[in-house]
């Protein structure tokens, strides 16, 4: 059975290049908090944490199924690094915050992270990275208010 070729058209070739950035930078942030005992999707969520928020919230600030998103939120409030605290404005919901050693955590994942974020920044150039976050914005922008699109609208 023959193998399906991947198109090779703009959109294509721009999408596949966003997955491969978007994987360099996952395994980039697990090497970033690694040795602190701390994985990606944790970091996201700490980080998210910041301010506190609903689960269903972050979830959907950094693009994870609720569920997922939850245990990591459990995981984190195990360790010590959140916490859970009433809703202020639906007593039925509860709400995440950052513990003082969660606090502590982020501020040594931030450390870090800036360190490998300057050498990025060395290697690329500040104008030519500016340019490329120009451009996602604006295609992010446009995205968001294109209407949903069915399969069955295009087959």
């Amino acid at each position: 059975m023959a193998t399906p070729e991947i198109p090779h058209d703009p959109w294509t070739d721009f999408v596949m290049s966003v997955f491969a950035v978007n994987g360099l930078i996952i395994h980039a942030g697990e090497n970033i908090v690694a040795p602190l005992g701390q994985s990606s999707a944790r970091w996201q969520v700490l980080g998210r944490a910041f301010n506190s928020a609903t689960v269903a919230s972050i979830a959907r600030d950094i693009g994870h199924a609720r569920q997922s998103t939850q245990r990591v939120a459990n995981a984190l409030v195990m360790d010590g690094l959140l916490e859970y605290r009433p809703h202020p404005g639906d007593r039925r919901t509860q709400v995440v915050e950052l513990t003082e050693h969660g606090r502590e955590m982020l501020e040594q994942i931030y450390a870090r992270q800036m360190d490998w974020s300057r050498a990025v920044v060395e290697q690329i150039g500040e104008p030519r990275l500016a340019e490329a976050t120009a451009s996602l914005r604006i295609i992010a922008a446009r995205l968001g208010v294109l209407p949903h699109i069915e399969m069955k609208d295009v087959l």
